[in-house]
């Protein structure tokens, strides 16, 4: 099985809620990153639970101007729209790369490297000593539907 669909990752959020009480803070510039991933990752976006546990110990991107663990996620926010919890960030830029990627995984790196969710771009893109470019859909990054 291959990598098919961007996704939240399930067990961090109901760690958020229940007495595990995680603490990931979705608008803090410093504690979000976001490392890159090629074909080779398959996520279980109901058991995943950390950046550097299986499967997420190997597949990561590498190459020139990228570094191991990935980027500092900043511009955060959260809003409501339209009932749901609607989640943002800057464009990601990665200049005089070399890489190829297929999406990337964002996690928090202070609360034990927690995954948080994940973006599939669709298929490959790459980078020969230019400017990887990531840029965020209009509406955001991601939403959360809480309503019924």
């Amino acid at each position: 099985m291959a990598w098919t669909a961007p996704g939240w990752f399930v067990q961090t959020h109901i760690d958020q809620w229940d007495p595990s009480a995680l603490s990931i803070d979705l608008t803090s510039d410093s504690d979000l990153k976001a490392a890159f991933w090629g074909p080779s990752i398959t996520p279980a976006y109901g058991t995943d639970t950390a950046y550097g546990t299986a499967p997420w110990n190997s597949g990561e991107s590498n190459g020139a101007g990228y570094t191991t663990g990935g980027i500092a996620v900043v511009g955060t926010t959260l809003a409501v729209v339209s009932g749901a919890m609607k989640f943002d960030a800057d464009n990601f830029s990665i200049p005089n790369s070399t890489i190829e990627a297929e999406g990337y995984v964002l996690y928090d790196d202070t609360t034990g490297d927690r995954l948080v969710l994940a973006i599939w771009f669709g298929g490959p893109e790459e980078t020969q000593d230019g400017t990887y470019l990531v840029t965020h859909d209009a509406a955001g990054i991601a939403s959360l539907d809480l309503t019924p």
